[in-house]
C-alpha cells in the first residue's frame, strides 16, 4: 500500500511538471507570434517630383540674382498615403522649395535649399540640395535695340539689304557689374533660318558684351517684330 501511494505521488508530480512545461511552451509560442506583429514597421510610401521651382527669398528692390538652377527634383516620403498624394498634385500642394538669401552680401554663394510647409509626417529629399547664386546690387538702364542677321542665316547668292525692328528701345534690369559689360541689345531670328526672300517675324531679344557673349539680364520685353529686306548679290 505504501509503495502504491508513493507511485501515485510520483505520477502526480510528473503530470504537474509536464503540464507546467506545456503551458510554458505554449505561452512562449504565443508571445513569439504576437511580438513580431507588434514590432512590424509602418509601411512607407514615396513619390518623386521633377521640375519643382525654387522660391528665391531675397529683397528684389535692392538686389539682382542670377546664375542659379531654377528647378529641382524632390522625393517625398511618408506613411500617410492621402497626404502624400495631395503633395504630389500641383493644385493641392502646400510645400515649397526655398532658398533663403536674406542675410547674404553681394557675391557668389552656395545656398542650402529647404522644403517649407510640409505636412506632418511627410519628408522631402531635394536634388540638388544646394544651388550656387550670384547676388549683386540692382541696376537699370535703357538701351537701343539692334536687329542682327548672321551671315549663315542668308542663303547663298543673297545678301541683307535692310533690317528694322518695331522695338527701338528697351529697359534692362541686372546687377551693376553685368550692366557695365553690356555692349548692345540685339534682336535675332531663329538660327535655322536661311533667307532668300524678305522676312517679317518674331525676333528674340538678348543683351551681349563686346565679344558677343549673352549676359544674364531681365528685359522689359523678350521679343520684338523684325523686318529684313533681302536682295541678290
Amino acid at each position: 500500500m505504501k509503495n502504491k501511494l508513493k507511485w501515485i505521488g510520483h505520477l502526480t508530480g510528473s503530470i504537474i511538471v509536464a503540464l507546467a512545461l506545456f503551458f510554458n511552451a505554449t505561452l512562449g509560442n504565443y508571445q513569439n507570434k504576437v511580438e513580431p506583429s507588434q514590432a512590424s514597421p509602418t509601411e512607407n510610401y514615396s513619390h518623386t517630383l521633377t521640375y519643382i521651382p525654387i522660391e528665391m527669398d531675397y529683397d528684389s528692390s535692392q538686389y539682382y540674382i542670377s546664375g542659379f538652377t531654377s528647378t529641382v527634383t524632390v522625393e517625398l516620403s511618408g506613411s500617410n498615403r492621402v497626404l502624400l498624394q495631395g503633395e504630389t498634385e500641383e493644385g493641392t500642394r502646400s510645400f515649397k522649395i526655398r532658398a533663403n538669401l536674406r542675410n547674404l552680401e553681394p557675391g557668389t554663394h552656395t545656398v542650402k535649399l529647404e522644403a517649407v510647409n510640409l505636412p506632418t509626417g511627410i519628408t522631402a529629399n531635394i536634388d540638388p540640395s544646394t544651388i550656387t547664386v550670384q547676388i549683386g546690387k540692382i541696376a537699370k538702364k535703357d538701351f537701343a535695340v539692334k536687329g542682327v542677321v548672321k551671315t549663315e542665316q542668308v542663303a547663298t547668292g543673297y545678301q541683307v539689304d535692310k533690317v528694322t525692328v518695331d522695338t527701338t528701345s528697351i529697359t534692362i534690369t541686372t546687377d551693376e557689374s553685368t550692366l557695365a559689360r553690356i555692349d548692345h541689345i540685339e534682336a535675332i531670328i531663329p538660327d535655322e533660318t536661311a533667307l532668300k526672300a524678305d522676312f517679317s517675324g518674331t525676333a528674340r531679344l538678348q543683351a551681349v558684351d563686346s565679344k558677343g557673349n549673352v549676359l544674364p539680364v531681365s528685359l522689359s520685353s523678350d521679343e520684338t517684330q523684325m523686318h529684313v529686306t533681302i536682295k541678290k548679290k
